[in-house]
């Protein structure tokens, strides 16, 4: 026989469980334990950084992947290679260039036919690598230049062009005056010889710079040591050209003076007019 009345019971009986279960398992937040202070400085609350993944930053290109300073070095030695040939009695005479102070040449001395063409190049090379370092050391100082460093590098090559042209003609001014033509011949030929050996020891340097920027500062001072060898030399074969008496020496300290250390404070200070 069936009861009706069980089945209400058995479904009250059934209710009543399961609204006593929800009431026992609900927790209210003033319920919850607190955390101390020492728990609420290492558990971090929120949002995980992690979970946000990491903020893509813009990749430096390296200057060696630039496709104007890779055009500029290509035809540098390509403008090498087309006088390569005559590369070979040159580079022997720029020793004796460098430090003779014979003012007659030897009877067995090679001379090369386009000496102007290749001292040219060797000339370019050293703008070129003088502009590849200085911009280098330029981009590591911090000192964001508003320009790409191709334009920066034209704008130390033209620079080093300049400042090579008004040495030239200072040097050819102070042996015309103060020396006869032989020994300002024989001035202007160590002058063309320390540039153009030091155009061809900076090869290295600029090219580890370009490839490595962050070798920049050993390559620095190797290439400001490279820079005062050469001076020193060329200053010292001066010295012995010039110097006759005492009364040479002063002149000689005025020269240092006015054409050595003058133009390098001359620059420097014009470079950070130009900075800031």
């Amino acid at each position: 026989m069936h009861f009706p009345f069980a089945t209400s019971n058995s479904q009250a009986t059934d209710s009543l469980a399961s609204t006593a279960e929800a009431t026992a398992t609900t927790v209210h937040i003033d319920d919850a334990p607190r955390l101390t202070r020492a728990e609420s400085t290492t558990i971090t609350t929120g949002v995980v950084p992690y979970t946000r993944g990491i903020v893509p930053r813009e990749r430096a290109m390296l200057p060696g992947y630039d496709s104007g300073i890779a055009c500029l070095l290509i035809g540098a030695f390509l403008l090498i290679a087309f006088n390569l040939r005559h590369y070979t009695t040159m580079l022997k005479s720029l020793p004796r260039d460098l430090f003779s102070v014979r003012r007659r040449d030897n009877l067995f001395e090679e001379h090369t036919l386009n000496e102007t063409g290749l001292l040219l190049s060797l000339i370019i090379l050293l703008c070129l690598n003088v502009a590849i370092v200085a911009t280098a050391c330029v981009t590591a100082a911090s000192v964001a230049p508003p320009l790409t460093h191709i334009a920066t590098i034209l704008i130390f090559a033209v620079a080093m062009g300049a400042y090579y042209v008004a040495q030239l003609c200072a040097y050819t001014t102070v042996g015309a005056v103060f020396a006869d033509a032989d020994v300002s011949r024989l001035w202007l030929k160590g002058f063309n010889a320390s540039q153009s050996i030091l155009g061809l020891a900076l090869v290295i340097p600029a090219l580890v710079v370009v490839f490595d920027p962050a070798a920049v500062i050993p390559v620095a001072i190797v290439a400001a040591g490279l820079y005062l060898i050469a001076r020193m030399i060329f200053i010292y074969k001066g010295f012995r050209l010039f110097y006759h008496k005492v009364s040479s020496f002063v002149y000689f300290i005025l020269y240092l003076c006015t054409l050595e250390v003058a133009p390098l404070f001359v620059m420097v200070r014009a470079y950070r007019f130009i900075a800031l």
